[in-house]
């Protein structure tokens, strides 16, 4: 993660640029008695997993109103931002095909959510515009650097609601429809389609 730069610059509309990464996909396999020290906690001894892995850098320029030779109030408005999804699915080896068949559906979860990333990207950074942050540190340029922090946090985590969560959610429903993958009558793809779809359900604006 790269930290947001902050740079004086005039008043004016937001400029928002996302480069959206293809998403990366790895597979790892593993001896079910010596699975790798990387592999999700939740996972069962000996089992397989997907994890989904979602990023986001920025560089943001800021207009920076001086409070004190320590402290420092930024307004974000300019914004380069970066988007990645690692996907690594684990298995043990000799794994059944339906085990990965199974596997395959986090991931695919995963990279439907990645697809909104671009709008994911914009929303949270518009978010934040005309907001204030302000920070403290030793000195103005440490404040500085201090309130790029605050403002990549805040950036990133707008961008993690509207995508990695909402991924978390729904991959958790899918493993409730399937029973982690031991309940087969429903195939891996149908699940997937129930789970996305009552997740948007869960998203959809209210009308009143």
């Amino acid at each position: 993660m790269c930290f947001g730069i902050l740079l004086p610059v005039a008043r004016a509309a937001a400029e928002i640029v996302v480069k959206v990464e293809p998403p990366r996909r790895v597979t790892v396999l593993f001896d079910r008695d010596e699975p790798p020290s990387e592999m999700p906690l939740a996972a069962a001894e000996g089992s397989a997993a997907c994890s989904n892995v979602f990023e986001l850098e920025a560089t943001i320029a800021s207009s920076v109103e001086v409070i004190s030779d320590v402290a420092v109030r930024v307004y974000p408005e300019n914004f380069d931002i970066v988007t990645r999804l690692k996907t690594t699915i684990y298995l043990p080896d000799q794994s059944p095909d339906t085990l990965e068949a199974h596997e395959q559906g986090h991931r695919a979860i995963g990279e439907h959510f990645y697809g909104y990333a671009e709008s994911a990207a914009r929303e949270a950074a518009l978010s934040l515009v005309g907001q204030s942050f302000e920070a403290i540190g030793d000195d103005r340029a440490a404040a500085e650097d201090a309130a790029g922090r605050v403002v990549l946090a805040a950036l990133r985590d707008a961008f993690m609601q509207r995508t990695q969560a909402r991924s978390a959610a729904a991959n958790a429903r899918y493993d409730e429809i399937t029973e982690h993958g031991l309940n087969r009558r429903l195939p891996p793809e149908s699940a997937v389609s129930v789970a996305l779809a009552e997740e948007r359900q869960q998203h959809a604006p209210e009308h009143h």
